[in-house]
């Protein structure tokens, strides 16, 4: 997948090709932006471009000097109005504050042992019902959001600071297939 700039927040400049975005902390006038129904309008949110209904899809994310992020999945049809983990439509792992999250309807889980890692994997597995943060050094999952998918969803990515850059088209690491 690439990042879908018809998406993206005013404050987000989408990079390398449409896999990496960079926070803005003025960002660009949205009035000087293309007005489209598919923007975020109110938070730095942007969606991939591919929508998934079936199998098991694993990407990468380098997170580059970012200290507020989040990272996951969210309905192709999500509110534009709101950021992703806050709703029943979108299932995020957040970063903030040094500290490892997931979100889902608006409730908050810590995660620990995790720490600072650059780089982290998502392995979304749409028939399972899950989505998981993979350690990417080591290969293992550090955490799993069990979920009921109501339709086609699509990567989803929030940005506070910093930059975040995509890494998709991978195939699922063998020891963290049909697991």
């Amino acid at each position: 997948f690439k990042l879908d700039e018809r998406t993206a927040h005013s404050s987000l400049d989408l990079s390398k090709k449409d896999t990496g975005v960079i926070y803005r902390m003025l960002g660009i006038d949205p009035t000087k932006v293309p007005q489209n129904p598919e923007r975020f309008r109110e938070w730095a949110v942007v969606l991939g471009d591919a929508a998934v209904s079936s199998g098991q899809h694993y990407w990468e994310v380098t997170v580059k000097r970012s200290q507020q992020f989040r990272i996951g999945v969210a309905d192709v049809d999500i509110s534009r109005e709101g950021c992703i983990g806050h709703d029943d439509h979108s299932w995020v792992f957040a970063y903030s504050h040094r500290r490892w999250y997931a979100m889902l309807a608006n409730e908050t889980t810590p995660i620990s042992n995790i720490g600072n890692p650059e780089r982290v994997g998502l392995l979304l597995d749409y028939e399972g019902r899950k989505l998981s943060l993979v350690d990417v050094g080591k290969q293992v999952f550090i955490h799993t959001l069990a979920t009921d998918f109501q339709g086609p969803v699509v990567p989803a990515f929030a940005l506070w600071d910093g930059e975040l850059l995509t890494h998709s088209g991978l195939d699922v690491p063998k020891n963290l297939r049909d697991s």
